[in-house]
């Protein structure tokens, strides 16, 4: 199959509101409310911390036409 869009695997701490991310095998559309920052656990993501920073986020980037 050939997708409009490609998977980068990013940190955590890279992602801001608007950006698309799969998470638990669905693509989701990051808000800034989703977005959580603390002094203990890090960035979260969804109540994610994705093993506080040490597992990869899997971006989605979207092509464009033209």
């Amino acid at each position: 199959m050939n997708y409009n869009y490609e998977i980068q695997e990013v940190h955590i701490s890279t992602i801001q509101g608007g950006d698309t991310v799969e998470h638990n095998g669905e693509m989701k559309t990051v808000s800034f409310n989703n977005i959580k920052r603390d002094g203990f656990m890090g960035t979260s993501i969804f109540g994610d911390s994705y093993k506080l920073g040490r597992k990869l986020v899997k971006k989605i980037i979207f092509k464009t036409l033209g």
